[in-house]
């Protein structure tokens, strides 16, 4: 029998995972439910530049130091209205990492990427997260 501490763990984490799959990409599957959108009007909302498709927003920027090959870049825990590309591995500045690119489900554009794994131990914090290339982006700012 377990624990009541194992038994909340389990519902915390089950509870984290439904809410990551409900956020983190569109079901492209159902071709006439189109994006997502966040209707909150009190959030700053980040969208695709190209189409203007809600991808994220601000309250879920982990952090604003990211950069990539077009400039300036923001780590989140989490995106929507993206789907995730093919896994691979590349070389960041950072180190090694297992990344796939993410694209908006709008236009196609390729707007980040999302981190898999992380080699070294100092990067794990990146895994499962989400970066949006900024000159992808409309938004704040």
């Amino acid at each position: 029998m377990e624990a009541p501490e194992e038994n909340a763990a389990a519902a915390a984490v089950d509870a984290v995972t439904q809410m990551t799959n409900r956020f983190s990409a569109i079901n492209t599957d159902d071709a006439e439910a189109g994006p997502l959108e966040l209707d909150d009007v009190d959030v700053n909302v980040y969208s695709c530049k190209h189409c203007r498709t809600h991808l994220a927003v601000a309250d879920d920027i982990i952090s604003k130091g990211f950069h990539c090959k077009n400039g300036k870049a923001y780590l989140f825990d989490k995106v929507i209205n993206v789907t995730v590309g093919e896994k691979e591995d590349r070389m960041m500045i950072t180190g090694m990492h297992s990344i796939s690119d993410i694209f908006c489900v709008g236009c196609g554009e390729i707007v980040g990427w999302k981190y898999g794994a992380a080699y070294e131990r100092s990067q794990k914090y990146k895994e499962g997260k989400f970066v949006l290339d900024r000159y992808q982006l409309l938004g704040p700012e």
